[in-house]
């Protein structure tokens, strides 16, 4: 397996710069056996440069991948998002004759194609004319059909459930990561933007703090929206209560869910997030919108408590909710560990897609031989 990394490149000194900081300038390949070459490629930030990033970054692959196709002869390509990578794929398969695969996973299906008439011409070009889809959540699943009339095959996700999992000693995790041993911990990971409800978030938890002692908000991840944030959280005087982290190292995720002690995501729209089920692969109870692939995943678990999108009172009384009931958070505990195992885990999921893959590439072989005799 090779694995091409799309890294959006600008000059060094524009990556502290809030619009750019919103882009991974330094990933890592954090699996060994597989070989992963960084393909730098220019876009800009902004809505506007969407319909062209996927095409820039299509000329920035195709020399590479044609010359790597010739060392080693790809059997499939397979696309981590629809958009810009699954534009790329369906380009690159025409060139090698090849089937492509592409997963839908958030906003490139929930929320771009109704931001944008060009952007959803060209999603339901490249969802029609890639020979997969493979869809984050049943969600997902139905939003892909209802925008391209192209079916999917649902995964629930791909995680490691060995490293996301719970711990029996927390405190030892706390004292490890620099994290407070008394208090109650309640977490954020995810992208610092509007659509995430992170205001929501800081409005609840304002209200929260003056109702219960020692609980406090650790905010992890990165963003446009990160110095507005910080002036919320000064100008009113919530900086013992509420933090703003900053990005977490990817190998390090795990151990800020195993000291925390709730984990919540109030976005507007989603998929079928990571953070959700790596969240509760380590027992942690979960509070959310009830929005995109969630209320199909886990709406039914008594392991997450899901809200309406954009409401502070209702983010408010499910914070309340588990923070003041130690029983209730138990039995939350055992039931978010109890649907990742059952949905979550990788090995399972894995083998999944692996089988939907070996398919299309059957499929694919069998119509070039009737075509090609």
């Amino acid at each position: 397996m090779t694995v091409l990394v799309p890294l959006v490149w600008c000059p060094a000194f524009l990556r502290n710069l809030e619009r750019w900081r919103i882009y991974n300038h330094n990933w890592k390949c954090r699996y060994r056996g597989i070989e992963a070459v960084t393909v730098p490629y220019f876009r800009l930030p902004g809505k506007w440069y969407r319909p062209v990033a996927h095409r820039t970054l299509f000329y920035v692959l195709r020399n590479q991948v044609v010359r790597l196709h010739k060392a080693k002869s790809f059997d499939v390509i397979y696309a981590r998002f629809l958009h810009p990578e699954g534009y790329a794929a369906m380009r690159l398969s025409k060139i090698l004759r090849i089937p492509a695969v592409g997963v839908g996973a958030g906003d490139e299906v929930n929320v771009y194609p109704d931001e944008s008439r060009i952007f959803k011409r060209d999603f339901i070009k490249i969802v029609n004319e890639l020979d997969g889809i493979i869809a984050s959540g049943p969600g997902v699943t139905r939003k892909i059909e209802a925008v391209s009339g192209k079916k999917a095959m649902a995964v629930h996700g791909v995680v490691d459930l060995k490293e996301f999992a719970p711990i029996s000693d927390q405190k030892c995790v706390r004292k490890e990561i620099g994290l407070p041993l008394e208090k109650f911990i309640v977490l954020y990971a995810g992208t610092y933007k509007v659509a995430k409800g992170i205001f929501e978030l800081i409005d609840a938890f304002e209200r929260i703090s003056k109702k219960v002692p020692d609980v406090i908000l650790k905010v992890c991840g990165y963003g446009r929206q990160e110095a507005r944030m910080r002036a919320v959280i000064d100008q009113r005087r919530l900086q013992q209560v509420i933090e703003v982290v900053g990005l977490i190292d990817p190998s390090q995720m795990h151990k800020w869910m195993q000291a925390a002690d709730l984990f919540v995501l109030p976005s507007y729209e989603e998929g079928m997030p990571n953070a959700i089920m790596e969240a509760m692969a380590c027992a942690l109870p979960v509070v959310a919108s009830s929005v995109g692939g969630l209320p199909g995943e886990i709406g039914d678990c008594k392991g997450a408590i899901l809200i309406e999108p954009k409401s502070v009172g209702d983010l408010e009384q499910a914070m309340l909710k588990v923070t003041q009931n130690r029983q209730l958070r138990e039995e939350m505990k055992i039931a978010s560990r109890k649907r990742a195992e059952e949905r979550f885990g990788v090995e399972r999921n894995a083998r999944t897609v692996l089988s939907y893959l070996q398919k299309v590439i059957e499929k694919t072989r069998a119509k070039q031989t009737q075509a090609y005799p």
